[in-house]
């Protein structure tokens, strides 16, 4: 009985590092190594790497953007739909980031109004390509991920006017680093 349910616990946990695994290369595969690398030497800067984060997001727009025109094309679906989970993954990830440092009261007004600019953009790009089944749940979870990013940066930037102007000897702090999950 002891060794039955030692097999089934180490099973479990085997099974959990798969799982973990398999979502980490995801993270991964979202991001060039240099990518990441970038990413991480930017983490003792909140405008720089939020910028950095709203760039990739932008690049994934433009690509699918790019692709619109011909998504019936061959594969194109299949292309729209991974270039939507990539834009799903990384605008989620800038609102972790978004999160993290707001939570530490670093001073990113820049960036909030950079990613308030380039969200009103993204529901566009994102609605323009025709409904195909390959990719229509991809898109409604990127277009889900961009209005959550786009509200919260809207809703952050209000909160840091407020905080800032009454800490101005806080103003331009960088607070702590957010831990890579690439």
């Amino acid at each position: 009985m002891a060794a039955q349910r030692l097999r089934i616990l180490l099973l479990a946990a085997s099974l959990a590092c798969a799982l973990h695994s398999i979502h980490g290369q995801k993270q991964h595969d979202t991001l060039s190594s240099g990518q990441v690398d970038q990413v991480r030497e930017l983490g003792d800067n909140p405008l720089e790497r939020l910028k950095l984060f709203l760039k990739f997001v932008n690049e994934r727009a433009a690509a699918i953007k790019e692709l619109t025109p011909n998504s019936t094309e061959n594969n194109r679906p299949a292309e729209l739909r991974a270039r939507f989970e990539e834009f799903t993954r990384l605008a989620d990830e800038l609102s972790d980031n978004v999160d993290t440092y707001d939570s530490d009261h670093a001073d990113i007004r820049k960036a909030l109004r950079a990613i308030v600019d380039s969200s009103a953009k993204w529901p566009a790009i994102l609605k323009a390509p025709a409904p195909d089944r390959t990719y229509d749940f991809s898109r409604k979870t990127a277009l889900d991920a961009a209005e959550s990013a786009s509200e919260q940066a809207g809703k952050l930037l209000a909160s840091e006017e407020t905080y800032f102007a009454a800490h101005k000897d806080e103003v331009g702090k960088n607070g702590k680093a957010p831990t890579p999950e690439l």
